[in-house]
């Protein structure tokens, strides 16, 4: 029985397309065509969901790079395998940049295209269910962005905490969202409609904080020319959220806790107590339990806040909220900086589902928005994304040097061999030849894994 997906191939080598539709229209509906224009014609007529282009068809008719842009022109274009010789890799660079998914050079390996049709599969079918349950999504969700089933978890939580009056500790590494927790639990609670006063622990001088959550007196110390209210104060009965506390002082953490367990607070130079109505959502990328064993965090003061803990798993391992994210990313800098980019191309997808994303939703976004800025068309392809998944240098700040270079070399080195193999160490490192030890020792460290090139 054909599997799901509709492939076309485009070549003009007839037994060659007769040797691979016989090959493919085993599991999947396949069409064939021999030259640009009937391919295009019968793209248009029936569709696809995987196009394999040939890049040569000889003299005097369309060039294989004409027939991707024409392909990739429509409004749900499908993913382009390109089929080379192995004197047109300039050729297969440009065509990568446009938005080809991935490139087989002739003779084609059968197995190696079985691989990379089955992932262009995998790719196209997730969007597909994301756009599919894009209505129920936004129902569960409102304003948060999410499509794994790991954030759907962390929503359910946060729908049972967000009602009560206890204490929220939202755990997780730096840029994976915890700010955006806090908002959500704010937002669906009883308390919505007072105020959410944020404030970053870690970017407040030490001798400072005191005064900003619990506020002053006039002349409580030198520039205190008038009394101020506190962050907690300003609260009232919404939220108050106390991001990176792990950061925050000792002398302020036994203040704070007198003032979240007895729900009042002194505020520096004065002796009258203050009633306090505010909740405590605070956040840490810090390991709290060493911090307290280690003694800069107050026991008591961790076991006050951590009366219900919400950890935010890092992007790798959600990454059904990578498509998501990244579509939301790309319309919003498409809106600032007035640009009209329409989509990702396929390759791009594939990256940044490979990536370990050491910093996260942020460093997504930061991608995105450097992206958008670079591309000069209406898609952005690997020649966008310039850096590989990982923060951009500042203006100025040089280029890559040999060990970061032979870095991003070898990561895509690796990647491409495991496309082949459609994520078989054992055949991958063969290929490379290297033991398979060896093999998975590197993608280890350049943060790969083989789980992410499997056919589904």
């Amino acid at each position: 029985m054909p599997e799901s997906g509709r492939l076309l191939i485009i070549d003009d080598d007839q037994d060659f397309c007769a040797d691979l539709a016989a090959v493919f229209s085993a599991r999947m509906d396949t069409g064939v065509a021999f030259d640009g224009p009937s391919g295009l014609a019968e793209l248009g007529r029936k569709g696809a969901d995987v196009v394999l282009l040939d890049l040569d068809f000889g003299p005097g008719r369309a060039h294989g790079l004409e027939i991707l842009e024409r392909i990739l022109e429509h409004e749900d274009p499908p993913a382009v395998i390109i089929l080379s010789g192995s004197r047109e890799m300039q050729m297969v660079v440009e065509a990568i940049k446009l938005g080809a998914f991935h490139y087989v050079v002739k003779p084609a390996d059968v197995s190696q295209l079985d691989n990379l049709i089955r992932q262009a599969l995998k790719i196209r079918f997730g969007r597909y269910e994301v756009k599919a349950f894009q209505e129920e999504v936004g129902r569960l969700t409102g304003n948060f962005i999410a499509g794994d089933d790991k954030t759907f978890a962390l929503l359910e939580r946060i729908e049972k905490v967000a009602p009560t009056d206890t204490t929220v500790l939202i755990t997780g590494e730096s840029g994976t969202g915890k700010e955006m927790i806090a908002r959500r639990i704010h937002d669906v609670s009883a308390r919505r409609a007072k105020p959410m006063i944020c404030l970053n622990c870690g970017a407040v001088p030490p001798e400072l904080i005191e005064s900003e959550i619990f506020g002053h007196a006039k002349g409580a110390f030198t520039g205190a020319v008038a009394m101020r209210v506190g962050k907690m104060e300003l609260a009232g009965e919404g939220d108050l959220f106390l991001d990176e506390i792990g950061e925050s002082p000792i002398p302020f953490q036994v203040k704070l806790l007198r003032a979240i367990g007895e729900n009042v607070l002194v505020r520096l130079g004065e002796h009258r107590e203050v009633p306090v109505t505010a909740r405590v959502l605070a956040a840490t990328s810090e390991d709290l339990e060493e911090a307290v064993s280690e003694g800069r965090f107050r026991e008591a003061l961790y076991y006050r806040l951590d009366r219900y803990r919400i950890q935010v798993p890092p992007l790798r391992e959600r990454r059904g909220d990578i498509e998501p994210l990244a579509l939301h990313f790309l319309g919003t800098y498409c809106k600032e900086f007035h640009k009209q980019i329409d989509r990702f191309s396929p390759a791009v997808l594939a990256r940044f589902m490979s990536d370990p994303w050491p910093g996260n939703v942020r460093q997504l976004r930061n991608l995105i928005e450097a992206a958008v800025i670079d591309c000069e068309g209406s898609v952005i392809s690997l020649g966008d994304i310039r850096t590989r998944g990982r923060p951009r240098r500042a203006a100025g700040g040089g280029t890559l040097n040999y060990k970061e270079a032979m870095e991003d070399f070898q990561r895509e080195f690796f990647r491409v061999r495991l496309t082949e193999t459609g994520g078989n160490v054992t055949r991958a490192a063969a290929n490379c030849g290297m033991a398979r030890q060896q093999f998975q020792k590197k993608l280890s460290k350049l943060g790969i894994s083989s789980q992410e090139f499997k056919a589904p």
